[in-house]
């Protein structure tokens, strides 16, 4: 199948040529120390060159000096730099080895919203003109003629050491609402002179960096740009205005074009999990409609088969990615080999942008792998029991099992997944993450033994040498007068539901529970039966606004009146920066109330009795209330074990702690201990 696929056929960008049409998206992994490249920056890129892809771009490249500087932006203060000459000998290093490694490598030249001239000056926001700026950027001064003289100056050295240093190409980063966007755009560049106004002195700054660029980089090296398609701002540029403006790119030189959206500020979602599959295709596809140069298509494209389907219906020429090549870096392999099946799959959580969109580093929920220094373990060959079968027991067989150790693998529930069989029927994007990990544990020697309950009589009989208990976290249940009526569903009971296990007395509870066992297997028809009004009825109260509950919230609010009760002043602290404005955006549009700073007092058959703020009494009507409160450490069979058996050890969520536990959490305990012991 591969070897026909169009995603795999050669390609030019200027005079380089590609082994195929799959590229990684430049990105800022925040592997940098100063502003300069380490040997876990290279590793990362190599990995995915050696897995691949046939272009590797390399994220926000300074080409001004930010040394010894603390920006508003959080994302520069880990950015590599290519200001100096200094820097040429360790990107010689880095391309040489994306060169062995059998794909080429792309540098993107970049300035987001703050500048200075040189070392001796302060750094400063600017832009076109004086305005808001972006992200944690509130304001910025608008740039003299000769500062934008000058910085052009930056961006045209930067592109000869690029070239010196061994890269294939450049990239100019003109989208997103960064510097070079911000003249091109009518929102953010209000000027009057030769850099402003019209679109042909809208497009000045970009044309004259291309020409420096070219002059000091030579005309016969590649020059791609970046750009958004749609700024999605008040007064911005439309796709019709971009249809107008990339011809002049092309005239100028530019090789090739990286189709984005947005600004960083735009009101509307551009990468997270609320926006569909290849939402933004049809933007490139109306970009190449007006150039000859190749057109890339990127955001949310992230599996084989959309990708094959955009360069086969000439949407475009390219397909860009970046979280489906931090989940696994050999996507371009398996695709190319007919193995689609076996990529890792990223579940567009969004926890890795928001770790790098404010500097905490680059980390993925289902590659647990992008963050272990502990180094390559010997081969082993021990008896190992894990308890639970949840993302973390999954992840320690896999990870045992492939280092040679005889794995057993406990659950007392009837599935692999744990309490992710629970999840995908709120978040269909995680059941591709339970048929990965079916597959991958079906091909390892793992002695798999569902509806099993471990006690410490089997294992004084098996005499492991390790024991891994993972058996999930304990619901948190609140301690008040009614939580245990037949109108309240604790934490775990939609789990004991769907594992056909009655969470209430009563004839209909059984019934359901019958019901819910025979659907189980197939998320997508849960998700469907959740639109009836049994057993979740039509009011529905959900205690705690955190990421559990606002999620059980969105699932359940179609045709229902729901409300949020939330403790603390805000809903949903734990959803990280990338998802939590628009996943509020959503409930607020949906009617969903929202009852912060509100305590629960009570649980009653018509609905929950609460304690706002000032101390006055409300009663929230509710014909059935589910706890969402999240999960504490569960300790109790790992005491059980400690105390009769040596080598054994507690991880995920039962572990507890100070940090969100959520998936990736739980798989990188089990990576961690599937590698150590």
């Amino acid at each position: 199948m591969s070897r026909t696929m169009k995603l795999f056929e050669p390609i030019k960008i200027g005079n380089v040529e590609l082994k195929n049409r799959l590229i990684q998206l430049p990105m800022t992994p925040e592997l940098a120390e100063n502003h300069h490249i380490t040997e876990r920056l290279i590793d990362f890129y190599a990995q995915r060159a050696k897995g691949g892809i046939a272009l590797l771009t390399v994220g926000t490249v300074m080409v001004s000096d930010f040394y010894g500087t603390e920006p508003q932006y959080p994302s520069c203060a880990d950015a590599v730099g290519i200001w100096s000459d200094e820097f040429i000998p360790e990107w010689k290093k880095f391309t040489s080895v994306i060169r062995e490694s059998g794909a080429k490598s792309c540098c993107q030249l970049d300035l987001c919203y703050e500048w200075r001239r040189d070392g001796s000056h302060p750094l400063e926001a600017v832009g076109p003109s004086e305005g808001p700026g972006g992200p944690f950027v509130k304001q910025v001064r608008e740039l003299t003629v000769e500062e934008i003289q000058i910085m052009v100056g930056h961006f045209g050295d930067g592109a000869g050491r690029a070239r010196e240093a061994g890269f294939d190409m450049i990239q100019l980063h003109a989208g997103i609402g960064y510097m070079i966007s911000r003249f091109i755009s009518s929102y953010s560049n209000k000027r009057t002179d030769e850099y402003g106004g019209s679109l042909e002195k809208r497009m000045r700054f970009i044309q004259e960096i291309i020409a420096d660029c070219q002059k000091k980089a030579g005309e016969d090296f590649p020059i791609m740009a970046r750009i958004s398609a749609e700024d999605f701002m008040p007064g911005g540029c439309t796709i019709e205005d971009t249809k107008k403006y990339v011809p002049i790119l092309e005239r100028a030189g530019i090789a090739a074009l990286d189709i984005q959206v947005g600004f960083h500020e735009a009101p509307r979602p551009l990468v997270n999990e609320f926006v569909p599959d290849g939402a933004f295709v049809g933007l490139a596809h109306e970009v190449k409609k007006v150039v000859k140069i190749p057109v890339i298509a990127g955001y949310r494209i992230n599996t084989v088969e959309l990708a094959e389907q955009i360069v086969a219906q000439g949407k475009a020429d390219m397909v860009g990615m970046a979280r489906a090549l931090v989940a696994d870096p050999k996507f371009a392999n398996k695709a190319r080999e007919g193995r689609p099946e076996t990529i890792r799959p990223c579940i567009v959580c969004s926890r890795c942008l928001d770790g790098t969109f404010i500097c905490a580093g680059l980390r993925c929920t289902v590659n647990p792998e992008l963050t272990w220094t502990g180094g390559e373990p010997a081969p082993g060959n021990k008896k190992v029991v894990i308890i639970g079968a949840g993302p973390a027991g999954m992840e320690a067989a896999r990870i045992a099992a492939k280092r040679g150790h005889q794995v057993i693998l406990f659950d007392k529930g009837s599935r692999l997944g744990g309490l992710l069989n629970m999840a995908c029927i709120l978040n269909e994007k995680l059941e591709r993450l339970i048929r990965w990990y079916q597959q991958e544990l079906a091909k390892l020697p793992i002695d798999i033994r569902l509806k099993t309950e471990v006690t410490p009589a089997v294992l004084e009989q098996m005499k492991p040498d390790e024991i891994i208990v993972a058996p999930g976290g304990e619901p948190i249940i609140p301690n008040v007068p009614g939580v245990n009526g037949k109108n309240v569903l604790g934490g775990f009971d939609m789990k004991k539901l769907i594992e056909g296990i009655p969470p209430k007395g009563g004839p209909l509870w059984r019934i359901a529970a019958v019901g819910a066992k025979q659907f189980a297997g197939n998320p997508s028809l849960m998700r469907k039966a959740m639109n009836c009004h049994w057993p979740v009825k039509r009011r529905l109260a959900v205690i705690g606004g955190g990421f559990a509950g606002c999620e059980v919230a969105m699932s359940m609010m179609k045709g229902r009146e729901v409300t949020i009760i939330e403790e603390s002043k805000r809903l949903g602290n734990d959803i990280g920066i990338i998802n939590r404005a628009t996943e509020m955006n959503i409930l607020k549009t949906a009617g969903v109330r929202m009852e912060t700073l509100t305590k629960v007092k009570e649980f009653t058959p018509a609905g929950v009795r609460v304690i706002k703020q000032d101390g006055s009494e409300d009663f929230i009507a509710a014909d059935t209330v589910m706890l969402s409160l999240g999960v504490q450490e569960n300790r109790k069979l790992y005491n059980q074990l400690a105390a009769k058996f040596n080598n054994v050890h507690l991880i995920g969520d039962a572990a507890g702690g100070n940090e969100i536990r959520r998936t990736r959490e739980a798989i990188r305990d089990g990576y961690a201990i599937g590698m150590t012991i």
